[in-house]
């Protein structure tokens, strides 16, 4: 995939004066060395562009800034996949600029069986309810792909959205009813990934607690011959019978 030429002459105006700025800090959340960037004169340049609006300008945005920059144009790949077809789309488009593209055909088709092997060893077993959180302050569920993968073990995610990431209060995770909280912190490590997600269980506090609380209030009120749980008159009650007419 090259650079849009259509953008670059719509966009020739863009010297390298504007150019330095918009590639360093206004087409990304980092900062990007400029300088560096002419050093290592890239034959290719990869972006993650993952946004559900304006990609495109975006996109012909960067072609230009890159363009301006390096003083040639690169072959430049903006990946911006949303779901699993994306990221496969993605992968094929990586493969294509770099003159791989049977390696990046075998790759898609080796992920595509092992999906299907793993989504196969679940099958019948079950279903429950899942929330995925790739981010603990604040709470922002995982979207993209994330979703279709929880679907595959059989089980719904309740808190994901595949077109983009839902930030959620305590309250709507706990709406949510999940039996299962995913924490898959984008870019965190396990081990920071486990202190962030027990400080967040510790942030969250009684919207945690009455999670349960819920469940055992609803087996108290739908199998009273149960367990108790001592629920009953603090969250819920029987209402008088009604008399009949």
């Amino acid at each position: 995939m090259s650079a849009s030429a259509a953008a670059v002459r719509e966009m020739s105006h863009l010297g390298a004066a504007l150019a330095v700025p918009l590639l360093e800090y206004g087409l990304s959340v980092y900062h990007l060395n400029t300088e560096l960037l002419r050093e290592l004169r890239p034959d290719v340049v990869l972006t993650c562009m993952q946004t559900a609006h304006g990609a495109m300008l975006e996109g012909q945005l960067m072609d230009a800034a890159l363009h301006a920059v390096l003083g040639y144009a690169p072959r430049v790949v903006h990946c911006e996949a949303q779901d699993l077809d994306g990221v496969w789309a993605d992968e094929q488009a990586v493969a294509d600029a770099l003159d791989a593209g049977e390696a990046g055909r075998q790759l898609v088709e080796g992920q595509r069986r092992q999906l299907g092997v793993a989504a196969e060893a679940a099958r019948g077993r079950g279903s429950l309810r899942v929330a995925c959180i790739q981010w603990p302050q604040p709470l922002m569920a995982c979207g993209a792909w994330v979703p279709q993968l929880v679907q595959m073990t059989g089980s719904q995610d309740v808190c994901g959205a595949v077109d983009h990431a839902e930030v959620l209060t305590p309250e709507q995770l706990e709406a949510a009813r999940p039996d299962v909280v995913v924490f898959a912190l984008c870019g965190l490590t396990l081990e920071q990934s486990a202190r962030a997600a027990a400080a967040a269980a510790r942030r969250l506090g009684d919207a945690w607690r009455r999670l349960p609380a819920s469940l055992e209030a609803l087996v108290e009120l739908l199998h009273p011959e149960a367990q108790p749980f001592g629920h009953e008159g603090k969250l819920w009650r029987w209402l008088p019978a009604a008399s009949s007419a």
